[in-house]
Parts: structure tokens; sequence; C-alpha cells
């Protein structure tokens, strides 16, 4: 035979064998909604990531070491288990101390738990001082004196049950590992971390405790050798080859759609990372096992063969991590549809923040997008658009904001079931004020939630708070008065330990107290009902925002129609009496 006949006919056979796996068809014209979540860096993604993770309040919070895989990727079952975001930690020296600690500050419950995973050469003590310092105090550090140590006590806080299903991965190489990393959380399988030829001891006995059901071996001899397989079969109960399962292909790209069409998660959801590098589908790999969607590796150049495969998928959302250095916009532009990403551009205007959610529970996806002017100022801007087809719902004026920076919470603020959508936008200047907007969807309108009777100026009056409310006085330069009339409440702070006073005590200045900083937002779930209010903070400061001499939390929650005050406490740095 002619040999290049044969060649054609060998590479026909080739295709009719790949194409059913891969289903490369006519869908290249499906339409897309491809949402990009990145930051300036691997730490601010991260934080952009559990934003989208969790837009309301957590129970629980972990934070990983950013600088290196293992303790993250072992976490991720961990994640799904506690529904915690993950954060990538690099001593809060990275340039997000302020955005790391607000997203806990905004996201973790009263009492919460925030858990490190790692020794503290992975997360340090200066994260745990740092973490005390700001009042937080249920920390749970999970940790060993090496990587395969610390992977035993993370599985230990699973309780995983006996017959559960677990992920081998080489530990000390991660493309292969963050394939299977979102699935395993989502099936609620542990992964347990193996050097190249051998499983060390620790993780052996720990997998036969368990007495899995099936093994999944991620990545190819190369990565995992078959002596992996004969030390299973040897001491673990009731092993053999036809229940320890190896997914592999020809390089870490082939071995992420491998594990993806092994699975075959139903999800209306594909995630996208870069396999050169590790963090951003680290912190992903938590959001892909909330949306049961497979992380998709790519080389961040070139997507042909992955972007055939999600075409084959019943899916019609694309998450992409992180930047176009990281995964480029040739890729994005590939998906035909909508392509949004915070610090683009939307109906001309700049998007600083993005949310996807079923915001109307009735099956379908809209974008929430929040937006500023783009020279980050101006009036703050809500959107809601259709998935489907890109069109915009509904649109309105809900704040201002003098730098750029504002953020959408998703919460139950009125007991129906359905997420009101909460816009918060940072108003500039040394207070630190917000503007906050809750809006709730009906159909395809956007009806505003006040606190007061009066829906025609956009987000809550809060600074109209009367003195029947709350007042304060300063009473010479060591004692501090605050007050409630409408709560029968009022305390007197002692000063002595304030500095800023203290000297103006000792140089005979005036003084005088006036609102130092905030409204400052957030959410507290009611009486854990799992209905939602807002809790507001303000302080009174004495010396130009240098100080802090006490301050307030208001307590808003649904009533009659509006959001109203219900209760308010007085908060102090210094020692506090009640005088009422």
């Amino acid at each position: 035979m002619n040999k290049r006949i044969m060649k054609i006919i060998v590479f026909a056979a080739a295709f009719l064998f790949i194409a059913p796996l891969y289903r490369v068809s006519a869908q290249s014209s499906k339409y897309y909604n491809v949402t990009r979540i990145c930051g300036q860096d691997r730490y601010e993604t991260s934080i952009n990531i559990a934003g989208q993770f969790n837009p309301t309040v957590t129970d629980n919070i972990i934070i990983a070491d950013g600088k290196s895989f293992p303790d993250a990727l072992v976490g991720a079952p961990l994640s799904k288990k506690l529904n915690a975001p993950i954060l990538l930690a690099d001593d809060f020296n990275n340039g997000c101390e302020y955005e790391s600690l607000d997203y806990i500050s905004k996201h973790l419950s009263k009492g919460g738990t925030i858990y490190l995973l790692g020794g503290e050469g992975s997360i340090s003590s200066n994260i745990v001082n740092e973490l005390k310092q700001y009042g937080y105090k249920n920390i749970n550090r999970l940790g060993g004196t090496n990587r395969f140590d610390t992977n035993n006590i993370i599985v230990n806080e699973l309780n995983v049950a006996k017959g559960t299903p677990v992920v081998i991965v080489n530990g000390f190489d991660f493309p292969d590992a963050l394939s299977i990393s979102g699935i395993a959380a989502s099936n609620g399988y542990p992964i347990f971390m193996s050097q190249n030829n051998s499983i060390p001891e620790n993780i052996i006995d720990k997998i036969s405790s368990i007495s899995p059901s099936k093994v999944y071996i991620v990545g190819g001899s190369g990565v995992l050798s078959d002596d992996i397989k004969s030390q299973l079969k040897n001491n673990v109960p009731n092993m053999n080859d036809e229940n320890i399962i190896r997914i592999s292909g020809k390089n870490r790209y082939d071995t992420s759609l491998k594990v993806a069409n092994y699975f075959k998660l139903d999800s209306k959801y594909a995630v996208l990372a870069n396999g050169e590098n590790f963090p951003d589908a680290l912190s992903g790999s938590t959001l892909a096992s909330k949306l049961n969607a497979p992380i998709v590796l790519t080389d961040g150049q070139n997507a042909d063969i992955q972007k055939s495969y999600i075409d084959s998928l019943n899916c019609n959302n694309v998450v992409i991590l992180g930047g176009q250095g990281a995964i480029s916009s040739n890729i994005e532009n590939s998906f035909n549809g909508i392509k949004l990403d915070v610090g683009g551009i939307f109906q001309g205007e700049k998007i600083i923040d993005l949310k996807t959610v079923d915001i109307n529970n009735d099956g379908k996806l809209e974008n929430i997008i929040l937006t500023n002017n783009i020279n980050d100022s101006g009036k703050v801007k809500l959107y809601v658009q259709d998935t489907s087809n890109g069109n915009v719902l509904a649109s309105k004026v809900v704040g201002d904001s003098d730098c750029g920076h504002g953020q959408i919470m998703l919460a139950d603020m009125t007991g129906d079931g359905s997420p009101e959508i909460i816009s918060i936008a940072l108003e500039g200047g040394s207070s630190g004020g917000e503007t906050c907007d809750v809006e709730t969807m009906d159909g395809n309108n956007l009806t505003k939630i006040d606190n007061y009777n009066d829906g025609e100026k956009p987000g809550l009056q809060i600074g109209s708070m009367s003195e029947d409310n709350f007042s304060f006085q300063l009473n010479g330069y060591d004692t501090f008065g605050m007050y409630s009339k409408n709560f029968n409440k009022s305390c007197s702070v002692n000063l002595e330990n304030d500095r800023q006073m203290q000297n103006a005590k000792v140089y005979g200045r005036g003084v005088q107290a006036w609102m130092g900083h905030g409204p400052v937002y957030y959410l507290y779930n009611i009486d854990n009902s799992g209905t939602y209010g807002l809790k507001v903070y303000e302080d009174v400061s004495g010396s130009c925002h240098a100080d802090v001499l006490g301050g307030f939390n208001a307590y808003y929650k649904y009533e009659d129609g509006i959001m109203k005050l219900t209760n308010l406490d007085f908060n102090s740095p210094y020692s506090m009496t009640e005088t009422n």
C-alpha cells in the first residue's frame, strides 16, 4: 500500500479514536459566560476567588502558604467540608495584608474559626500574632513536622468514613494533583501525598485504617511508580488490580483532561487554570469543588484541545483563574459570549466586583456587576446581567466611591430564601467610610430595601442616626462617655492609656472628640437562622483619626419592609464601665 495512503488511514483512525472522548465538533459557536478571577498577585487572586466562593458569612476560613503547594492541596477536601475559602498568605508581608484582614472581618462569623494549614515553616507565628491582635481567638493550626505529617493531620480533621475512596498524588510535583483536587473535594475523597517510589509509612497506615473501596493514583509511572500499586496491595485490606485505578495522560494537560473525563461531573461550570504555576489553581480548587466543576489545565497560551473538551460538556460557564500572564486573552476570546473580569470594562465603566449567582432561585444564573468610573471616582452602579445572552436585566446607582474599591455580598435578609444584593463601596479618605445599598431582585426589577421609608437616595442613610440613638461626650483628658437614649444604655471609658490624649494633657493642648472611622458594614446571622442583618460600625476619635476613644455597633434587620435599627452596643480599646 502507498505509504502516504497508509499515513492518512492511521491519522483518520487516531482521530476517530479520540473524537468520542472530547467530541470535537461544530460547537465552537456555543455561547459562554466567561469570568476571569485575578489580582495583582497570587495573594490578591486568592482573596478574589474567596469572594466568589463565599459572598456571605462563613463559620470557617482556611489560611495556607502561598509559596508552596502541598498543604493547601490536601486541604481542598477540608475546605469543602467546612465550606471555607482558602486564603494564601506570606506572613502578611505581601501587599495584601489589609485586603486579607478585610475579607476575614467581612466574612467570618462571630466566634468563627481560622484554620492554619502547615507548621510554622509554612504559616509563621507572625500571622498568628497578627490575627490575635485583631481579636480572632479561635485559631486552629493543622501542621506537622513535614508535608506528609501535615497531610495526615488534615485528613484526621475530615473524619473520613471507612470505605471512602482515596486519592494519591506525588507530594513533590503539583500539576496532576491540581487536576484532581477540586474533584476529590467535591466527592469527599481525602488526598494523600506520596514519594515517587513509596508511600510514607504514616500515610500508608492512615490509608489502611480507612480501608478504601477504591484508590485513585493520579499521574503516570514517571510521577508515581508501579511500586506504589504493589505497596497498596501489600498493606491495605482488599486492594487489588481492579480497585486501584491509575488516571494519567501523556503530559500534565492530557492528564487533566483524562481526570475530568473519568469523573464526568455534572456541572454548569468548567474552571481553567495555568498548569505551569500552582497558586491560582490552588486557591481555585475550593471554588471548583463548590461549583462541582473540573479544573482544566492549560499552558496559558494555547487551549485548543481544552476548548474542544469544554465545548463537549453540558456547561456554559467558564471561570478563568489568574490574569493574562497566567491565561492569555487569546484563550479567553476563543469562547464566544460574555467576558468579564474585575478591573475590566463594562458599559464604559470599570468593574470593581463581580459575582455569578442564581439571584431569583429560578435555576438560571445572573452576573451581578458593580462598577465605578474608569477614573476610580464618582457614582457606583449595580448591574444584573443574564448569563445566557448578555442582556442587562436591571441597573441602578447604589453608592459613591472616590477610590474605586467596593464589593458585592449576597445574603437572604428578608427571610424568603432568595439572596439580597448588598453593594458596599469605599468612599475614600482617612475615615475608611463606606456606603451600603441593599437591593432585592423582583423579576427583572431591583427594589431598594432602606432604613427609612424613602427609596429615592442610593444607600442606607446611616449617617443620619439621631442623637437619641447615639451620642458622646469627652470629659477632660481622662474619661469619655457614650450614650443611647433609645436603648437606655450609657458607659464611661477610662482614657488614661490613650497616648494621644495623655500627650495633649501633658502639653496643655485642647482636645475634642468627633466621629472618626466609618461607617463600615458587616453581615451577621440573626440567631443562626440563615437570615442576615447588617451590623454597622462607627467610632469616635480624639486626634484626627490617630486614635479611637470608643465606638458602637448598630444592628439592623428587616422588619415591616425596611431595615430597622434593633440594637446598639458600645466598644472601646480601653476599660469601659456601664453607667446606666
